[in-house]
C-alpha cells in the first residue's frame, strides 16, 4: 500500500509540471505531426537563389565547385574567339557579391568560365551567344557588352540550372545564319567546323603584313615611263567576306582579303597620285600554284582617290603560298576632271606565304 501511494504521488507531480510549462514551440494543429522542420535534416538551410532548369546567370566568382578543362575549348565566329576555359557541376555555388546559387530539386548547376577575345569593331552588333538545355535556348547575360574593340580580352563566368537527367547542354555562337556549338557535357565542339576558323591557335584567321611592293610598268601618251605600285599592307585568310560578311561556298573554303596602297613612279607620279587610277577587278588574279582565282567584285572595294584598296578572292582554306598578279593593257587616271590614258606592259606580282597556325 505504501508503494502504491508513492507511485501515485510521483505521477501526479509530473502531470502538474507539464501543464504549467511555457518553453518550446507548440505544434500547430494544421501541421501534421509527422512533418519535419528545416532543422531536422542533415543539410544546412539554403538562403540563396535557386535557378530553374535552363535559367542562366552571369556571376563574379565560381567558388565551391570543382572545374575541369576541355582538351580544346575554342569556339569561334565572326571576329570573336571564345575559349571554354573550364566547366563543372555542383548543387550550390558561391557566385560572389554575397550571392549563393542553388539548384532546384532533382537538378544541379552547370558552371562554365569563358575567355572572350575580340578582333573587329562591330562584333557586339553581330555575334550572339546562347546556352540551351535539352533544346530550350537562353541568351548569355551581358555577353554582347563584353565584346569591345580589337584586342579586348575578358573572362566571363556563368551558371545554368540543368536537370540531373539532362541529355544536352550546348553553348552556341551565332552570326546571321552561321552558328558554332560547344557541348558543355562532353567538353567538345559539335557540328560543322570550318577549317580556317580553327587553323590558328590565336585567332579565327591567319594573315601576313607589309609585303614587298610590286610595280606595273606604264607609259603616258608621250611614251614617258612610269609605274603603278601595288603595296600590300595586309593579306588575311578569313571565313567571312570583308564587305558583306558572307561565308564561302563550303567549310573547306575561305576568303583571302588583300589590302593594298596604290603608289606611283615616273610619269604617273609626275601627274598626280596613283589613287586617281581605278584598275578594273579583272586586272587582278590570285594563283596558289595550281589554278587562278578571280577577284570577287561584290566583296572587293577599289575606289577613286582611296588611299587603301581591297581585293577578295574565294580560295581553299588550306592556302599557304600564293601570288597576286596585276595585269592589264591600259590604265585610265583622272586628274582634275581630265582622263589621262596610260599604256601598261608586263605585270606586277606580289608573293605571299600565310602561316599554318
Amino acid at each position: 500500500m505504501r508503494r502504491a501511494l508513492l507511485l501515485m504521488a510521483t505521477v501526479g507531480s509530473l502531470v502538474t509540471g507539464c501543464a504549467s510549462g511555457t518553453e518550446g514551440t507548440p505544434v500547430s494543429a494544421r501541421e501534421p505531426r509527422g512533418k519535419t522542420t528545416k532543422t531536422s535534416t542533415s543539410r544546412a538551410p539554403f538562403h540563396g537563389e535557386r535557378l530553374a532548369d535552363g535559367e542562366v546567370v552571369k556571376v563574379d566568382e565560381l567558388d565551391g565547385i570543382r572545374l575541369g578543362s576541355p582538351d580544346d575549348g575554342r569556339l569561334r565566329n565572326y571576329g570573336v574567339d571564345v575559349d571554354v576555359v573550364d566547366f563543372g557541376t555542383a548543387d550550390v555555388v558561391d557566385g560572389g557579391a554575397g550571392t549563393d546559387y542553388g539548384a532546384q530539386e532533382d537538378s544541379t548547376l552547370l558552371a562554365f568560365r569563358l575567355r572572350v577575345a575580340t578582333f573587329v569593331d562591330d562584333a557586339a552588333e553581330k555575334v550572339k551567344a546562347t546556352v540551351s538545355v535539352d533544346g530550350r535556348q537562353r541568351s548569355l547575360p551581358e555577353f554582347e557588352y563584353s565584346l569591345g574593340g580589337p584586342g579586348d580580352d575578358r573572362t566571363l563566368q556563368y551558371l545554368v540550372g540543368v536537370p540531373k537527367d539532362r541529355r544536352e547542354v550546348q553553348l552556341e555562337l551565332k552570326y546571321a545564319d552561321f552558328a558554332q556549338q560547344f557541348d558543355l557535357l562532353d567538353g567538345k565542339r559539335t557540328g560543322e567546323q570550318p577549317d580556317i576558323l580553327y587553323r590558328s591557335d590565336d585567332a579565327p584567321f591567319v594573315y601576313v603584313e607589309n609585303l614587298t611592293p610590286a610595280k606595273l610598268p606604264l607609259a603616258d601618251e608621250d611614251g614617258k615611263p612610269g609605274a603603278y605600285v601595288v603595296g600590300v599592307t595586309r593579306a588575311e585568310l578569313t571565313y567571312f567576306g570583308p564587305e558583306l560578311g558572307d561565308v564561302p561556298a563550303d567549310k573547306e573554303k575561305a576568303w583571302l582579303v588583300i589590302d593594298y596602297e596604290p603608289g606611283s613612279e615616273g610619269s604617273l607620279d609626275y601627274l598626280s597620285e596613283a589613287s586617281a587610277c581605278v584598275p578594273p577587278f579583272t586586272a587582278f588574279t590570285l594563283n596558289n600554284g595550281i589554278q587562278d582565282y578571280p577577284a570577287v567584285d561584290r566583296q572587293s572595294k577599289v575606289e577613286a582617290l582611296a588611299s587603301d584598296q581591297r581585293l577578295a578572292f574565294e580560295v581553299p582554306a588550306d592556302l599557304t603560298d600564293a601570288t597576286l598578279t596585276m595585269k592589264t593593257t591600259e590604265l585610265s587616271c583622272d586628274f582634275g576632271g581630265l582622263a589621262f590614258p596610260f599604256t601598261a606592259s608586263g605585270e606586277a606580282k606580289v608573293t605571299m606565304t600565310l602561316p599554318q597556325d
